[in-house]
């Protein structure tokens, strides 16, 4: 049996919100080894309360704009070509705090985590203040926990 992959050109990924910010699904692996994503964070809104994922480990690579993120108990702000790599157990957040949108491709494992993301966009609006109990919930179906900021 010959394995046969994904290819996803340019624009063709499905998209959805979570808040201002917009995600764009590149492929998720056939063994749920990974999923990717094209994350736009819009400028002047915080991204999400520090917290630390239990069961699944994220990466960052930054394409645009400036992203502060906190990574245990060190903050940085990266630039385009900066990568981060969130292991299990981590505590971080991130915010776009540049004039304009921050982009970065957004890699997810196990791929199935990126299930998580969408079940957030389903609760978190664009347009006012999220449901902090659905957004509790949600985290807490995917063993994810908030965390404390340092």
């Amino acid at each position: 049996m010959t394995a046969i992959g994904t290819v996803c050109q340019a624009g063709e990924g499905r998209s959805f919100s979570i808040g201002a910010d917009r995600i764009s699904v590149m492929g998720v692996s056939d063994t749920d080894a990974f999923s990717v994503v094209d994350y736009i964070a819009a400028p002047g809104v915080p991204g999400p309360p520090p917290h630390v994922h239990h069961a699944n480990e994220e990466g960052f690579f930054i394409l645009e704009g400036e992203v502060e993120f906190l990574l245990g108990d060190t903050t940085t702000v990266l630039g385009p070509g900066s990568f981060v790599h969130v292991p299990i157990g981590a505590v971080h957040t991130f915010t776009n705090v540049g004039s304009g949108p921050a982009r970065w491709v957004g890699i997810f494992a196990p791929g199935r985590y990126l299930q998580m993301v969408e079940e957030l966009g389903a609760v978190i609006p664009a347009d006012g203040p999220p449901d902090l109990a659905a957004v509790v919930a949600v985290l807490a179906r995917w063993q994810t926990d908030p965390a404390p900021a340092p």
